[in-house]
């Protein structure tokens, strides 16, 4: 990974995907990009916009979003470092859904029409963004599962469980540990579940000393615990490999790529 460039992490992630040679590499490197900052719960996109660019997200975090009867939220999916949050906007407008910064973020607007030209001076770019989609439709097909068959402390441990692999691919969470400027308000509101429920779910997990959460903190004492009452499996993320583990005192195990 080229550390330090706002191309980075979205390299990494797509040379997970497919083998890129040194051309595709620079035509990553050559998209134009528009930086900017976004505070907590800012719109970074609307339902109804039209957008002419992508948003890579850089720093911070992006969730998607959907009103009904026009004030419950829910929580769609979360964004991490690397993700381009609106890549089907290539093609689909307007957007169906709310884009909006959890916590503060820092983006880089592609535009459209560069972006379609780099993918038409390389295939294999174009088979990775299409694996990338999949990926992401594998992604919401579980958040389906999730809020229509887990129970409560199910749905927050396979929201957590995501998370830690995801984060921890971008080399953003050191032994399952990561940090995320959620709310008990935006955790409810991505497992379909109240606040009171949220905030007794935490508890209970607290309890059983297999996952730490201090304010915007998350550190996963006991991964198979965690996965065990999750369902969770990391098959649908397509990590290539399974993670390797370490124990730790107790018998309690932690995970790292």
């Amino acid at each position: 990974m080229e550390i330090g460039r706002p191309y980075s992490r979205l390299l990494h992630r797509l040379e997970r995907l497919s083998e890129l040679s040194a051309h595709d590499r620079q035509l990553i490197a050559e998209l134009p990009l528009t930086v900017a900052n976004f505070s907590a719960n800012k719109e970074v996109a609307r339902h109804g916009d039209a957008p002419s660019r992508c948003t890579l997200v850089l720093g911070g975090f992006l969730y998607g979003h959907k009103r009904v009867n026009g004030s419950r939220r829910q929580i769609t999916s979360f964004f991490v470092p690397g993700d381009i949050a609106d890549l089907h906007t290539l093609h689909l407008a307007p957007l169906d859904h709310d884009l909006s910064a959890l916590g503060p973020a820092v983006v880089a607007f592609m535009p459209h029409g560069a972006f379609r030209d780099m993918l038409d001076r390389s295939p294999r770019l174009t088979q990775a963004f299409w694996r990338d989609t999949f990926i992401r439709l594998g992604i919401m097909r579980e958040w389906v599962t999730n809020l229509g068959r887990r129970d409560a402390i199910a749905r927050v441990a396979h929201v957590v469980c995501e998370l830690a692999v995801r984060l921890q691919k971008v080399d953003l969470a050191q032994n399952l540990s990561f940090s995320i400027p959620w709310t008990q308000t935006d955790l409810a509101d991505a497992c379909g579940i109240s606040n009171v429920h949220a905030n007794r779910v935490v508890q209970e997990l607290r309890r059983h000393g297999i996952m730490e959460w201090d304010s915007r903190k998350v550190m996963i004492r006991d991964w198979d615990a965690v996965a065990k009452i999750a369902d969770f499996s990391d098959e649908y993320l397509q990590l290539g490999r399974p993670l390797e583990r370490e124990p730790l005192l107790g018998g309690k195990v932690t995970e790292h790529v």
